[in-house]
């Protein structure tokens, strides 16, 4: 870490690492959240705030985190009573046939004990966000953008119209694509590029 070591809570320089981490917490693309007891609303950052406001199928009422669709509070009441130190999942069913996907996992500092929840749509709003695993396969350009309209569920006449290039052609990158990631299918590319997934 050079000459800013770490040294308590503060480096050097006199930067509170807690400051940005509050930062690097409130400009988080992923809506996330701190619920105390009883769901008490603790702590959220931007991106759940704009949730939030829009209340379609999160809200906030008497400082308290909960579903609009009340019907499933109890069994979101029951899963967050089970969070433990490890990342757990679960879906509540939305109005317009998708599903509101939320992990949790158990906080504590200071003897306060809460629940982190991350949580965002699974319908047609969400879109993925993938690190750059080119690198780490060898891929081209074009074989990286395929794999991501892949990943996304694409057909390749799809994929070849988006691109702009014929189906033989995109075929022809998709084999190349599964020779250097050493798969046979869709699916066996998706479990070998799922840890890529980052939101």
């Amino acid at each position: 870490m050079g000459g800013d070591e770490v040294s308590g809570n503060t480096w050097e320089s006199g930067v509170e690492p807690g400051a940005l981490f509050q930062h690097w917490a409130d400009i988080e693309a992923r809506p996330r959240v701190i619920l105390g007891r009883d769901r008490e609303l603790l702590w959220s950052n931007a991106a759940a705030d704009a949730v939030l406001v829009d209340a379609i199928d999160v809200m906030v009422e008497a400082g308290r985190f909960r579903l609009v669709n009340t019907a499933e509070l109890p069994a979101f009441d029951r899963f967050l009573a089970c969070a433990g130190e490890t990342v757990a999942a679960w879906c509540s069913l939305q109005r317009d046939g998708g599903a509101m996907v939320f992990r949790v996992w158990r906080i504590e500092a200071d003897g306060v004990v809460a629940n982190g929840v991350v949580f965002h749509p699974s319908g047609v709003q969400y879109v993925p966000q993938w690190a750059d695993f080119s690198r780490v396969f060898g891929l081209t350009g074009a074989e990286f953008k395929i794999s991501l309209r892949l990943l996304d569920g694409l057909k390749i006449e799809t994929v070849a119209e988006e691109l702009g290039i014929t189906v033989g052609t995109a075929r022809i990158h998709v084999r190349n694509l599964y020779g250097k990631l050493e798969v046979s299918s869709r699916e066996a590319m998706f479990r070998l590029l799922a840890p890529f997934r980052v939101a």
